[in-house]
C-alpha cells in the first residue's frame, strides 16, 4: 500500500468544496484510501493550519473544524501523526481556545508543564503552565 503525507490544502479542498475539479478528485482519492489502495498520514502541524484556515478565513466555527478534520482522522487508512490532535481538536471547540494551546495542554498532561505569556486560554484548561516570570520568580 502506498503510504503518503497530506498536505493542507489537500484536506482544506475536501472540506470546503470551493474548487469542483479539485473536490471531485478528491472524492476518488478517499475510494482508492478506503479501498485500502492508498494510506494517508495527517500531519500536526497540517492541522494546525486547517484550524487557523478554517476559522480565519472561511469563518467555519470550531464545532464544526472539529467534527470535520476528526471525521477525516478518524477514517480508515488515515491516521493522524499525534494521536494527541483528537483531543486537541475536541478541547479547541469544547473550550473555545485556540488549537496551539489545547494541543500543548494534551502533549502537557501533568508531566511537563506549559512556559506561556497568554494565560487566558490555559485557564480553561487542564493542564499547569507559568509565565516566564513566574518561573524567574520560582527561580530565586
Amino acid at each position: 500500500m502506498n503510504k503518503f503525507f497530506v498536505d493542507t490544502n489537500v484536506l482544506i479542498r475536501l472540506i470546503v468544496k470551493d474548487n469542483n475539479d479539485k473536490f471531485r478528485t478528491m472524492l476518488e482519492l478517499a475510494k482508492k484510501v478506503e479501498n485500502h489502495e492508498l494510506s494517508l498520514i495527517i500531519p500536526t502541524v497540517v492541522i494546525a493550519e486547517c484550524c487557523w484556515l478554517l476559522k480565519s478565513f472561511y469563518q467555519l466555527e470550531k464545532s464544526l473544524i472539529k467534527e470535520y478534520l476528526t471525521d477525516i482522522l478518524q477514517s480508515v487508512n488515515v491516521e493522524p501523526e499525534e494521536e494527541t490532535v483528537i483531543e486537541a481538536l475536541r478541547l479547541y471547540a469544547e473550550k473555545n481556545v485556540d488549537f496551539a494551546d489545547a494541543l500543548l495542554s494534551v502533549k502537557s498532561s501533568s508531566t511537563l508543564p506549559v512556559l506561556t505569556w497568554d494565560k487566558k486560554d490555559f485557564k480553561r484548561l487542564n493542564c499547569e503552565y507559568f509565565s516566564p516570570t513566574e518561573l524567574i520568580q520560582m527561580e530565586k
